[in-house]
C-alpha cells in the first residue's frame, strides 16, 4: 500500500475512511499501478545471462541478438498499459454484474 500512496494513488487516513483514491479512476492508468507496485530498474523488465562467457559464440552474442528485441517488448506492453485505466476496468465489472 505505501508503494501506492507514494506514487500518489491512493491516500491514507488514520480512523474510518482509511485508504481512499487520490485520482479519478480514468487518471490511473495499469502502467501507473505497475510502475508503484512492481518497479524496474534501469537494466529493464528482462534480466538474464548476467555474465555471458566469451569464449561461448552465443554468451558473447546473446545480449546483441537479445538487448533490443526485449527492449521493445517492454516497450511495446508498457505502452498498452498507458492506455488502459481504471475507470476501463470499472466500467466492465459495472457491465458483467448488470
Amino acid at each position: 500500500m505505501s508503494s501506492l500512496k507514494e506514487a500518489s494513488i491512493i491516500m491514507i487516513s488514520q480512523g474510518k475512511s482509511g485508504i481512499t483514491l487520490a485520482k479519478d479512476l480514468s487518471d490511473i492508468t495499469f502502467y501507473d499501478v505497475y510502475r508503484a507496485v512492481d518497479p524496474i530498474d534501469e537494466e529493464g523488465l528482462f534480466h538474464f545471462h548476467e555474465n555471458p562467457n566469451m569464449n561461448c559464440p552465443v554468451g558473447r552474442n546473446i545480449h546483441l541478438a537479445m538487448d533490443d528485441k526485449l527492449r521493445e517488448i517492454q516497450t511495446g506492453m508498457e505502452d498498452q498499459m498507458k492506455k488502459i485505466t481504471m475507470a476501463d476496468v470499472a466500467a466492465e465489472i459495472h457491465k458483467a454484474v448488470k
